[in-house]
């Protein structure tokens, strides 16, 4: 039940699917416990205004999990954790705030599902959770419409949409710890013909009072679905991510499978290097930012079969897509390991007789139970 929105919803409706379908296949129930109206075929949906409806539900082994933190004693309660981003971009995260349960809930489940190393990480260096063997660790997939488009469909739609010249694409949100403002102060360092040379593509928001552009032609484009962000990324000179803190971060990747030239921040660059290692330029300041669009000027590029290569561990390939997060989690939550004393915890286990059953493969199309061995 519950649900954030953006990269949280998409990720639950990219993975959902996957596990009520093999759950229905290997003889179990699939109970999608809803606080707002979202069913998912295939699914027991049932609406639920507070979790004491658990405690009533048909089957003897449940396990529960949250897509929005919460948490309950009266099943195997396995803890779904996103990100850290309040505590590590000084945002509120008391005990009257949003977050609170999340962290509260840090205590109280008898294991974790994870959604990037750098998420791992941050459980254990902010709240002390450093046993790995109770936490499932799954990157997050992006999804498979993000491919190199035909150069004559690139152009017809920069055409339609007014783009001249060759361009930086920054896609999403730009405040605080999304660091664009390196982005804009490397702008204003440019040479000039460098700024006359190249426009801004701007996904989502328009240039805010406070974003600063040198006088360099910007032009801004809202709802874009998937398949047009493919043209946009396919055509752009380099796609500008410069994000002090995520959770996963699947942007840049996406931009990769296009191939695409990339200029990441400190994120990428210190929290999960191993994404892209030597494939992306990093800035991490305004004349780092400067450097590495110099040398996008200057030609000094990454070849876009290597971007697209890299890309396709996760998502481009269809046994590398969220189907392989649906197995991840899902394998967890049947077997295990689970940790004993915490109170979301002493209903976990049992619910298979050998390690070896409900073992699942990836295929083409999703998941299947894995033969018995």
């Amino acid at each position: 039940g519950g649900g954030g929105g953006g990269g949280v919803a998409k990720m639950w409706y990219n993975i959902l699917p996957f596990m009520i379908d093999v759950v229905n296949k290997a003889g179990g129930m699939f109970t999608n416990c809803q606080v707002r109206q979202f069913t998912f075929e295939g699914a027991k949906n049932v609406m639920c205004h507070d979790l004491s409806r658990i405690s009533r539900m048909e089957g003897e082994k449940k396990v529960f999990w949250s897509s929005y933190y919460r948490g309950t004693p009266d099943a195997c309660f396995i803890h779904m954790v996103y990100d850290q981003i309040p505590e590590r971009t000084g945002m509120y995260h008391g005990k009257d705030s949003e977050y609170w349960p999340r962290i509260d809930n840090l205590r109280h489940a008898g294991g974790f599902l994870s959604l990037s190393r750098a998420t791992t990480d941050d459980m254990c260096e902010l709240h002390k959770m450093c046993d790995r063997q109770f936490v499932a660790t799954s990157d997050n997939r992006m999804a498979a419409v993000f491919w190199p488009r035909p150069k004559d469909a690139v152009e017809a739609f920069q055409k339609a949409k007014g783009i001249t010249k060759p361009y930086f694409l920054a896609v999403g949100e730009r405040y605080g710890y999304k660091n664009y403002g390196i982005f804009w102060d490397g702008i204003g360092r440019l040479r000039q013909e460098i700024r006359d040379k190249y426009m801004i593509v701007l996904v989502g928001k328009a240039p805010h009072k406070d974003e600063d552009t040198h006088g360099i032609q910007v032009l801004n484009l809202q709802n874009i679905d998937e398949e047009h962000l493919a043209l946009l990324y396919t055509g752009a000179a380099a796609f500008v991510y410069p994000s002090k803190m995520e959770g996963f971060g699947m942007p840049p990747l996406e931009a990769a499978a296009c191939g695409t030239n990339l200029i990441l921040g400190p994120f990428h660059r210190d929290r999960m290097p191993q994404v892209f290692e030597d494939l992306a330029m990093y800035a991490t300041t305004g004349k780092e930012m400067e450097e590495a669009m110099t040398r996008v000027f200057e030609g000094k590029t990454v070849e876009a079969k290597a971007l697209i290569q890299r890309a396709s561990g996760w998502g481009s390939d269809p046994k590398h897509g969220w189907n392989e997060v649906a197995k991840d989690y899902l394998e967890y939550m049947i077997h295990g390991p689970f940790r004993h004393g915490p109170k979301g915890s002493r209903m976990c286990g049992g619910i298979v007789q050998s390690p070896l059953d409900c073992r699942f493969v990836t295929t083409e199309t999703g998941l299947e139970l894995a033969p018995a061995t």
